[in-house]
């Protein structure tokens, strides 16, 4: 580790808002932001317990296509999604050879998702123009990519995520908020996201702990599931956001459990 860094993890340590730490101000907006764009909806639960499990609207019957780059060993959430809607999953990941599971509804692509389409990434734009399915508006995609998400959320047009009725993205490396230009980027991605969508489910990953500094908390790593607003009315059920939701689960068996910090989603 560097000097440089070593002074950075003392610093944060001890409660010192360095020049390279952004101000409790500027993060206190982005949560408020996050709250604000909170809504409550009826969910159910796709892909089944434990990792590759969501939390999402019941908008299946709107949804013709799912996008899921990130497939790594496990695709009970595709295979979910075809059993009982008849769904066709489009899946993407350069780790694996093949899915991990057959089905007639998928169609896998040995691509990483990226900012940019050669070798072995591909776009999400060009992914969804290759399948032909540019004018769809009745998509859904579930993005776990391990850090990648942000170059995809950054290159990507709000255009291009509005075809998209409900999104869940796992973010990750989220204790970097606490750093200016990071929390930077992460803002303008979610006022992207914003523009489309509202929220209506966060829920850690137990995987990795929680970041705090000075009162505030924020879990390394995040799912998050989106309505496009259009379909708020709908769903909207018009309660209060409560976590930890009934339907929850640990991500990962062997590690305690965590629970959603308040200050992402207590209105009061």
């Amino acid at each position: 580790m560097s000097i440089g860094s070593k002074v950075k993890q003392a610093a944060f340590k001890n409660h010192y808002w360095t020049e390279k730490l952004n101000s409790k101000v500027e993060l206190h907006e982005f949560l408020e932001q996050f709250r604000s764009n909170y809504i409550s909806c009826d969910l159910i639960r796709i892909g089944g317990e434990g990792d590759g499990g969501y939390l999402i609207p019941n908008v299946f019957d709107k949804i013709s296509y799912c996008f899921s780059p990130g497939v790594d060993y496990t695709a009970n959430f595709e295979k979910e999604l075809s059993e009982k809607f008849g769904i066709k999953s489009f899946m993407a990941d350069a780790s694996v050879e093949k899915a991990p599971l057959a089905d007639k509804n998928f169609d896998f692509i040995p691509k990483f998702l990226g900012a940019h389409s050669r070798k072995n990434f591909i776009t999400l734009s060009d992914w969804i123009s290759q399948n032909n399915l540019e004018s769809c508006t009745n998509l859904l995609l579930q993005m776990d990519i391990e850090g990648g998400e942000y170059d995809v959320l950054i290159y990507e047009k709000s255009q291009t995520l509005a075809s998209f009725s409900a999104m869940v993205i796992e973010f990750h490396n989220l204790q970097k908020l606490f750093t200016n230009d990071f929390l930077k980027m992460v803002s303008a991605i979610f006022e992207k996201i914003y523009k489309n969508f509202s929220i209506c489910h966060v829920h850690p990953n137990n995987c990795c702990g929680i970041a705090s500094l000075d009162g505030i908390e924020v879990p390394r790593v995040i799912e998050v599931t989106f309505i496009r607003n259009d379909l708020v009315d709908e769903f909207n059920n018009g309660d209060r956001v409560a976590l930890p939701h009934p339907l929850d689960s640990k991500n990962v068996d062997k590690h305690d459990d965590i629970a959603m910090p308040s200050q992402w989603w207590n209105k009061d």
